[in-house]
C-alpha cells in the first residue's frame, strides 16, 4: 500500500484538515486516512528531521529551495518546492489540489528558518501536469508561478533519469520522526533537511504505475509528511540536476522506505513548454 506524502498541515482554530486519501490498488479500495486536530496524517512526503534521519542540508547549496505554504479552508498546508525559473517553482500537484480542491492563497519562502534572508512571495497562479491522475498518483507535478522574479539560482532539470543503484539527495521542509510511526507528534523542520536515498528498480515500489515515476529506498531513512514536492537530486557526471520531485511513500508491509518520485526527464518538455523554458 501507498500514500501519497501528503502536505504537512496546521489547522486553524477550530479547523481540521483531511489527509489526502490512501488507495491500494491490489485491494481496489478506496479509503480516507484517520482525520487529525492537528496535522494532516497521510504518510508520504516530508522532511522527517525534514526527512526522517536525515540532516541540515547547506543553505548555500540550496538557495533554490522552497518552502510552500496553502491556504485551505480547513488549515495551512504545508509542501516544498524547487525554483526552476526565476519567477517559477516546482512541486507536487496533490499539494495544489486537495481533495479536488484547490488552495485560496499560495506562497512561497526561500531561506526558511534563517532569520536574516528568509523572504516570501505570492503566487498568482498554480498549474498541475494536464494528465495529472492522483488515483495512480500519475503526473503528480506542479508549476507555482511567483507574483515577481527572485533572485536566488535556479536548479538545473535532468534530461536523463538516474541509473537504477545511483545515490540521489532528497530535501524538505516537514515532520519529523518516523512516518511508519503514527503516534509520533508532526514536528516541522526549522531548517532545510536532506538524505541519501538509492534508485531501485520500478518494481521494487508495488504502487508505480509507470514511467511518470521512479523509485528509492533506504532501510533507514525516508522523506514524510510536508516533503511532497520536494527536490529529489542527482549528480549527473558532477553536475547537480533536479531528477525527481518526491510523491509518496509506500507504506507497511513493503520494506522500509521506498519512496516514490516524479520524474522530471518524463515531464521535461511539459515543464518547459508551460514554464516557458528554453
Amino acid at each position: 500500500m501507498r500514500n501519497r506524502i501528503p502536505p504537512q498541515t496546521t489547522p486553524r482554530e477550530g479547523g481540521i484538515f483531511l489527509d489526502s486519501e490512501r488507495r491500494h490498488r491490489r485491494v481496489v479500495a478506496r479509503l480516507l486516512s484517520s482525520v487529525f486536530a492537528a496535522v494532516l496524517a497521510a504518510a508520504t512526503a516530508a522532511p522527517a528531521q525534514a526527512v526522517y534521519n536525515g540532516s541540515r542540508a547547506d543553505s548555500d547549496d540550496y538557495a533554490w529551495a522552497a518552502k510552500v505554504q496553502l491556504a485551505y479552508p480547513e488549515g495551512i498546508a504545508s509542501c516544498t518546492g524547487s525554483l526552476i525559473k526565476e519567477d517559477v517553482v516546482v512541486t507536487a500537484a496533490h499539494c495544489i489540489s486537495n481533495n479536488g480542491r484547490s488552495p485560496s492563497a499560495i506562497d512561497v519562502t526561500f531561506h526558511f528558518g534563517q532569520k536574516r534572508s528568509a523572504y516570501t512571495v505570492g503566487v498568482t497562479r498554480a498549474v498541475a501536469s494536464p494528465h495529472y491522475n492522483p488515483a495512480l498518483i500519475k503526473d503528480d507535478i506542479a508549476l507555482l508561478f511567483l507574483q515577481s522574479a527572485v533572485s536566488e539560482p535556479t536548479v538545473q532539470l535532468a534530461s536523463t533519469p538516474a541509473p537504477v543503484g545511483e545515490e540521489v539527495t532528497v530535501a524538505g521542509y516537514g515532520c519529523t520522526g518516523d512516518p511508519f510511526n503514527a503516534a509520533e507528534p508532526c514536528d516541522p523542520a526549522r531548517r532545510l533537511m536532506e538524505t541519501q536515498l538509492t534508485t531501485v528498480p520500478a518494481e521494487s515500489c508495488p504502487d508505480i504505475a509507470g514511467p511518470w515515476q521512479f523509485c528509492t529506498f533506504s532501510p533507514h531513512t525516508t522523506a514524510n509528511r510536508g516533503d511532497s514536492g520536494g527536490p529529489v537530486v542527482w549528480s549527473d557526471h558532477g553536475e547537480q540536476k533536479l531528477v525527481g520531485v518526491t510523491n509518496a511513500i509506500e507504506l507497511p508491509p513493503s520494506p522500509a522506505y521506498l519512496n516514490l518520485s516524479a520524474s522530471i526527464p518524463y515531464e521535461l518538455d511539459w515543464i518547459k513548454a508551460t514554464a516557458g523554458l528554453r
